[in-house]
């Protein structure tokens, strides 16, 4: 007895699978179209909008507001002028939004939705009244290759970078002309670095000789504190006695300031006195009786010049009226 199943049952089991999935099939299908009727009849706003190509937009294609789905492109043709003429059909749940002002671009953005739905155009509100049914909005269309070459100047950036090429080449042969230089630099650097490397290495030394350098100042010092605290005492009597002289020297010149005071009297005094000695020596040499036989000289009345240090006095001298000099009186 055979327990391996019919062929009857096998198909059967096929047929069965086959069937789920038709049935699958057709409800997913019924689904979409239930889910895409609603949406249409959700859609009641018409707008209208005016490019000049189509920028890759086809039926169907969808509009975004921040990256949300708010409505999708009705149709698309040309108007007599050749423009590109959009109709848009928008939800109205959204309608607050639907504002005056409001733009449309194109949104040519790399991102996964346009790879996946293809491009759309992306709805910015405006700020104004809300827009009527059939309104024509205004778009903003993304610029081509050749506008955006011509606002970059590609020819001038071209020759800058040219420009930029060429200054490099030159700075280049620059470094490699002046190679040698930079060799005998690096070894100018090498050099002096032994240099300073060989005197770090004495360093050392020369602090060890300073610090006994310090050393012995610092001993010098306290020597000379010590002698200062020692001689301080002298220093003292030194002091002292200097003040005591020096009072003695004030008391010296204030008892000497009267006698400088006289000092030009007395000096008159003594002027008179030895012109009066000297016109008395005069007239004593002129006297008959110390002259011997001699006459006496002729008295003229004329005073003695002097000896041009003292002035002479007039009354030793008597006038030609008078007696005669050095005879006696009657």
């Amino acid at each position: 007895m055979s327990f391996a199943p019919s062929q009857s049952l096998s198909s059967r089991a096929q047929d069965t699978v086959l069937g789920l999935f038709v049935v699958i099939a057709l409800v997913l299908a019924g689904w979409l179209f239930f889910e895409d009727t609603r949406q249409g009849q959700g859609k009641q706003l018409s707008f209208g909008a005016i490019l000049s190509s189509s920028y890759g937009l086809s039926k169907g294609s969808p509009v975004r507001l921040n990256g949300v789905n708010v409505g999708r492109i009705e149709s698309i043709g040309l108007t007599a002028k050749g423009d590109v003429a959009l109709t848009l059909m928008m939800q109205t749940e959204y309608q607050a939004l639907y504002t005056e002002g409001s733009q449309l671009k194109i949104d040519s953005t790399l991102d996964i939705d346009n790879v996946l739905s293809g491009a759309g155009i992306a709805f910015i509100p405006g700020k104004g009244a809300p827009l009527q049914d059939g309104a024509i909005l205004s778009a903003s269309e993304p610029k081509s290759l050749k506008a955006l070459m011509e606002e970059w100047d590609i020819q001038a950036l071209s020759q800058k970078v040219a420009d930029i090429l060429i200054n490099l080449d030159a700075i280049v042969s620059n470094v490699s002309s002046n190679q040698d230089n930079l060799t005998r630099s690096l070894e100018n650097v090498a050099t002096l670095t032994e240099s300073m490397n060989a005197a770090s290495q004495q360093l050392p030394a020369v602090l060890a000789q300073m610090q006994q350098t310090m050393k012995v100042m610092e001993s010098t010092l306290q020597s000379g504190q010590a002698t200062l605290a020692d001689n301080m005492g002298a220093f003292t009597d030194v002091a002292e006695q200097s003040s005591a002289l020096i009072k003695s020297i004030d008391k010296i010149a204030s008892n000497i300031e009267p006698t400088v005071s006289e000092l030009p009297e007395t000096q008159a005094l003594l002027n008179n006195l030895l012109f009066e000695v000297n016109g008395l020596t005069q007239q004593l040499r002129q006297h008959w009786l110390l002259q011997g036989s001699q006459a006496p000289a002729k008295n003229t009345g004329q005073r003695s010049p002097g000896n041009g240090l003292f002035p002479p006095d007039d009354s030793l001298y008597q006038s030609e009226s008078g007696t005669s000099q050095g005879e006696p009186e009657s």
